[in-house]
């Protein structure tokens, strides 16, 4: 473990939920390990396969320290939403990202581009 910060984004529990990927495998690398409100929210607001898979996540988010939306994440969210076309749950997500100087693993590359260059987005399908 490295000791870094890492924000995971909404989509990377629902691939943990259907066994598309290894908790442990993805999170090694990183110590300290958090989600915003917003990603909380999405993912048991999620419509589960089933009653297992729902479990297994409410279980998982327990790992996660919740960071919940202030003032500094707002007036960032607001910057990014300025610059770009990012949609608000996702720059809430960056931001949290941003201001925990953490990495963001998403599988959503795309949700991300070219809003800030200083966070470290990692695709955990993508081996580097």
């Amino acid at each position: 473990m490295n000791g870094s910060n890492l924000v995971l984004d909404s989509n990377i529990f629902i691939y943990l939920s259907q066994k598309k990927l290894d908790f442990q495998e993805i999170t090694s690398n990183h110590e300290n390990l958090f989600i915003s409100a917003i990603t909380y929210m999405e993912v048991l607001g999620f419509d589960f396969e089933n009653k297992k898979e729902k479990y297994l996540i409410e279980q998982l988010l327990k790992s996660f320290e919740i960071i919940q939306t202030n003032l500094d994440i707002s007036d960032t969210v607001i910057f990014y939403r300025g610059k770009s076309k990012i949609k608000l749950p996702d720059a809430i997500i960056l931001t949290t990202s941003k201001i925990l100087k953490a990495d963001l693993m998403t599988a959503n590359m795309d949700d991300f581009k070219n809003v800030d260059k200083n966070v470290k987005i990692i695709n955990p399908f993508i081996i580097k």
